[in-house]
């Protein structure tokens, strides 16, 4: 059975094809309304920075190039490029940026919860308490946390502990980032606002290439007097693209248009893992303290041939990771091209194929 439309279930949003991409932008624009930036400068880019302030009820919102660049710059600037800096030890700012950090802005990263998705307020506090007592006094100048963290199979930090550090970090005057690349698909699994989220930090970063279905880009979103500060520092940094409109075309366009579709996504993944769950070869495991990412483990099967079967079915997964006995799904909107009922069936047929 091969699906008329593609289900992937490798990608945070809709996974749109080159194909599809180019659509999208093309029916955007044949209103003939768009208006062009001028390195990154207004036109559609200044509508879509302010939509999403909005989104995230922040006074304003910059867009950049990359996630790394809005997490980097935003710590340079709430740090006043001195001092040391909190992180989680697995987050992408941590692990994955090249250390641009340290290496352009001279931030000092403190690493906490090593091996865990988060850290608590206790570990913040120890933290605090060593560097004063150290024959050279330091001083923490900002908190970033990562929810939900990619190192963890998008495991979410935990609500009630971010309002606890990040309470006593207001109290303490020390300032806090949240890097929320995929924040609008954990507040569909909390119940909670993006907004709420936001509203405990001074500065989040979201991306416009996971659930906005952008080609690149990213959303820096804070108080007036530090956003309206940092187009230079964007300049300075190589983030000014001559033109971005493009990306922010296609970032508003499903801006709305998110959140209700992954809600219903999930709904419809949980019939499917439901149908998956009775036969006795399959198994369905949920990320403890876990979003949109699931493990799937079949019996008696050549895995890599089992994903290879559903490729040809039009149901994309990712590549089986060397030395495990399970395939991850992370579910998105494209699970609306088929009823859980055809899915389930094609998985059963693709186990068998590859028994």
């Amino acid at each position: 059975m091969a699906l008329q439309k593609a289900v992937n279930f490798i990608s945070d949003g809709w996974g749109l094809t080159p194909a599809e991409f180019t659509k999208v932008l093309s029916d955007c624009t044949q209103t003939g309304q768009i208006q062009l930036d001028n390195y990154a400068l207004g036109g559609v880019v200044e509508q879509m920075e302010r939509k999403f302030a909005q989104m995230l009820g922040k006074d304003r919102a910059l867009f950049l190039p990359t996630g790394t660049m809005a997490n980097h710059i935003a710590l340079r600037t709430l740090s006043g490029g001195q001092g040391k800096v909190i992180v989680q030890a697995d987050s992408h700012i941590y692990r994955d940026i090249g250390d641009s950090a340290q290496t352009l802005s001279g931030l000092n990263l403190v690493p906490l919860g090593h091996g865990r998705v988060g850290f608590t307020l206790e570990e913040v506090q120890q933290t605090l308490e060593s560097l004063v007592s150290e024959r050279v006094a330091t001083q923490i100048k900002a908190i970033s946390i990562e929810t939900p963290v990619r190192r963890h199979d998008d495991a979410m930090f935990g609500l009630e502990e971010i309002r606890r550090i990040t309470d006593y970090a207001r109290q303490r005057q020390i300032a806090t980032h949240l890097d929320g690349a995929r924040l609008f698909i954990e507040a569909v699994h909390t119940e909670v606002d993006p907004k709420q989220y936001a509203d405990l930090f001074d500065t989040v970063f979201v991306s416009l290439s996971k659930c906005f279905n952008s080609a690149s880009g990213a959303i820096l979103a804070g108080p007036e007097d530090l956003i309206d500060n940092l187009y230079h520092t964007r300049r300075m940094f190589g983030g000014s693209l001559p033109q971005a409109w493009p990306q922010a075309v296609v970032a508003l366009h499903y801006a709305d248009e998110f959140l209700p579709a992954y809600r219903a996504a999930w709904q419809t993944a949980q019939s499917l893992f439901e149908q998956l769950n009775e036969p006795d070869e399959f198994r369905v495991e949920h990320v403890p303290q876990g979003t949109h990412i699931v493990h799937l483990y079949v019996a008696n099967t050549d895995m890599p041939r089992f994903v290879e079967q559903l490729h040809g079915d039009g149901i994309h997964l990712m590549p089986v990771e060397p030395g495990t006995d399970y395939v991850t799904l992370k579910v998105n909107p494209s699970i609306h091209a088929a009823s859980p009922i055809e899915l389930a069936e094609a998985f059963i047929t693709a186990a068998q194929a590859a028994d």
